[in-house]
């Protein structure tokens, strides 16, 4: 049953429904006859969604686009919450439930509903504050409710209607998949990793034998393919296909087509490891022991048994640890940096002067007390838009990764020139390679959880890489004025005895 409630209850992962006063308000000023439903047809439905798509996109007054968007958003959560149910369905197909739809709900249901949220011209999201100001939203931190309305086509005559728009979005999130991923679940087929094509580095996984297979495999199954114009995804190969390829291989060992099914799924399995690595930085678990049902035995697992590594695999790794370590100096060197220059821009401004020492106390308000803006603001005596002015959050941690990319580039060059016998800075493809390396790694280690923190629910505790080295260099600061604070008294006492 389509209640109206759906359009000013907004659901979360803990909580069924939490009701938006704004929301509701604004349904019932919109859809006074509709609002009063206990059940909605499906053409009340289109015409609702119809007239709400259309002003969140369309309205001249940014307000009403807002809390149009706001019902809707509300709307989309009831459905993300049913395609989350659907999920693990598809995968628990197995007696072992690997996962329940509980554990995907965190993931996409991030939307609490208390703030009001436009898009501009260009598909960014922008908060919409009290007194009529707007604050964009860092990239990383959009809202994932927004996005699908965004993308989403509002013609519902002639495409696709929103409930299947957002179960196809919520399946396709990269949080989900990358949950996913985990299990090994929602990779691509056998034959869709056996058609990617192989490039040097994943080429020197296999054997030439092996090799010569993934080619055979490529002529028929491709050419048969595009003759079809088939698109989507990958089909079993015909019995009559696994025939032709088992001709084009008769240099070869592989004699019979049950030795080559066997041999496409053992190298389509080493694709999908290397595939979820590069997805997840990480592999399948391999389980310690191993059942044989022919004799009911249990016997240790030989894939971990391999005790010799590769020297260059040991080097990568050590290399990798560095790097880890390399960037959390690296925060701690540029964050007090960037501390320091806000307050230097502060002392220099004529309106803000008399707050450029109060900036790390703010700091500490923000990190360590978890107070909003507004409470800073508050506890200052200020007005919330003054204290956004002073504090500029958001140029302060722009400005803190910009330094940091540079400082660890710079540390990362150096590094790398001992591991490789030709110097990376002479040329210039490499180096600039290794730049979008740097900016994509600071980005996903650090600061891309802290913007989306900026923008997140008050309640929600900043717990980023880059929160928890500003609350450490904070508590240190600290410290240290305090320690001084002593030596100074104790200097007074002394002095006067």
């Amino acid at each position: 049953m389509l209640s109206p409630l759906n359009y000013w209850t907004i659901r979360l992962p803990q909580v069924n429904n939490r009701e938006i006063g704004k929301a509701k308000e604004f349904f019932e000023s919109q859809f006074p006859y509709l609002s009063q439903k206990t059940e909605l047809l499906p053409e009340d439905n289109k015409q609702i969604q119809t007239l709400l798509l259309s002003m969140f996109r369309e309205a001249d007054d940014v307000k009403e686009r807002a809390l149009a968007g706001l019902c809707l958003r509300c709307y989309v959560s009831h459905r993300i919450f049913i395609a989350c149910q659907t999920i693990p369905n598809i995968y628990n197909a197995s007696a072992e439930k690997l996962f329940s739809y509980n554990d995907l709900l965190p993931l996409v249901l991030i939307d609490d509903g208390k703030a009001l949220v436009i898009v501009d011209s260009q598909g960014n999201q922008h908060i919409l504050h009290h007194d009529g100001t707007t604050q964009p939203i860092p990239k990383g931190g959009e809202f994932f409710s927004v996005v699908i309305l965004q993308k989403f086509n509002p013609n519902l005559e002639q495409n696709e209607s929103l409930n299947n728009w957002v179960k196809r979005l919520t399946c396709q999130n990269e949080n989900i998949r990358s949950f996913l991923w985990q299990y090994g679940l929602a990779t691509p087929t056998d034959e869709g990793l056996l058609c990617k094509n192989i490039t040097r580095p994943i080429s020197e996984l296999f054997s030439a034998a092996d090799l010569e297979i993934i080619k055979a495999f490529q002529a028929v199954y491709r050419r048969d393919r595009l003759k079809a114009f088939q698109k989507g995804r990958c089909s079993k190969p015909t019995e009559s296909q696994l025939q032709e390829i088992l001709a084009l291989l008769q240099q070869q060992n592989t004699t019979s087509v049950k030795q080559l099914d066997f041999d496409l799924k053992r190298i389509a399995e080493i694709l999908r490891e290397d595939w979820l690595y590069r997805k997840t930085r990480s592999t399948k678990t391999v389980p310690l022991e191993i059942n044989d049902d022919s004799t009911n035995n249990v016997f240790p697992n030989p894939e971990l048994y391999h005790t010799d590594r590769d020297p260059e695999d040991v080097e990568l790794e050590k290399l990798q640890e560095t790097c880890n370590n390399s960037f959390e100096q690296t925060l701690h060197q540029t964050i007090p940096e960037g501390i320091q220059r806000r307050i230097t821009e502060l002392k220099e401004s004529r309106g803000y002067k008399d707050f450029a020492q109060r900036y790390p106390e703010a700091l500490r308000l923000i990190y360590q007390e978890n107070i909003s803006l507004g409470g800073v603001a508050e506890i200052w005596g200020i007005q919330w838009i003054k204290a956004q002015r002073i504090l500029k959050l958001e140029d302060f941690l722009n400005i803190v990764q910009y330094r940091t990319e540079e400082v660890f580039l710079d540390k990362l060059l150096k590094l790398l020139n001992k591991y490789q016998s030709t110097q990376i800075c002479n040329e210039p493809d490499k180096l600039k390679k290794i730049v979008e390396s740097i900016r994509e790694f600071a980005l996903t280690k650090a600061f891309k959880e802290a913007k989306a923190e900026l923008v997140a629910s008050k309640t929600r505790v900043k717990n980023s890489l880059f929160a928890q080295k500003v609350r450490f260099l904070l508590s240190d600061l600290r410290n240290v004025a305090e320690t001084k604070k002593c030596y100074q008294e104790c200097s007074t006492v002394l002095t006067k005895q």
